[in-house]
């Protein structure tokens, strides 16, 4: 049983030229928004603007613009994206404390999730910005057909994976790309631009 609430996906208004969802691991908020079903569109407006204490949204649109990013407004930029966090439920802020990683639960309901946001949205293609999460996408629900697809090679030879899911009576089919969390990249020795090849490369494959 899912306790947490699904937000509500943001949808650029024009998300049907790329029909490319980005996703998240999980929310971070204060404890009074910990069940606000618009967290998620609020955070996007608040990116738009780059009024976020966070490098996340910025390397997101660096990693799929590359050296054109800086060409393109933020604005703009999530105007022709859609955008969800996989894990449902929200992960705390406590002032003078680190913060946490997403519960075992709120993954499980991410996996509960995931279909009914892909029959919303019905993307042709995913970036998943979060390799715990991707462990988590093998068993979803409502799934009538899934296969890996060959990897692309990122600069350095280690392979980016995709995967293919379809759900027939949801009705969407929809290639995946697992991308490691931004916050790792920095002690990983990664960057944006690492990233880019593979995701440019994602997006061009018919």
């Amino acid at each position: 049983m899912n306790d947490y609430p699904i937000r509500l996906p943001w949808v650029g208004s024009r998300y049907e030229e790329s029909r490319v969802l980005i996703m998240g691991e999980s929310h971070y908020c204060a404890l009074s928004d910990e069940f606000f079903i618009d967290l998620t569109l609020c955070t996007i407006e608040d990116a738009r603007k780059e009024a976020l204490g966070t490098s996340f949204f910025s390397n997101i649109k660096d990693s799929v613009l590359g050296n054109m990013s800086n060409k393109e407004s933020s604005d703009d930029f999530w105007e022709r994206f859609a955008f969800a966090n996989f894990c449902q439920g929200a992960v705390i802020r406590e002032n003078g404390k680190s913060l946490s990683r997403a519960s075992p639960q709120m993954f499980k309901a991410g996996e509960q999730a995931l279909p009914t946001i892909l029959s919303l949205l019905k993307p042709r293609k995913v970036i998943l910005l979060s390799k715990n999460a991707w462990k988590h996408t093998r068993n979803l629900p409502c799934i009538t057909s899934h296969a890996a697809e060959p990897s692309i090679f990122c600069s350095d030879g280690k392979e980016a994976e995709i995967y293919f899911y379809a759900s027939e009576p949801l009705g969407f089919a929809v290639s995946c790309i697992a991308i490691c969390h931004p916050s790792s990249w920095r002690w990983s020795g990664q960057n944006a631009n690492y990233w880019h090849f593979a995701i440019r490369n994602f997006l061009d494959r018919p």
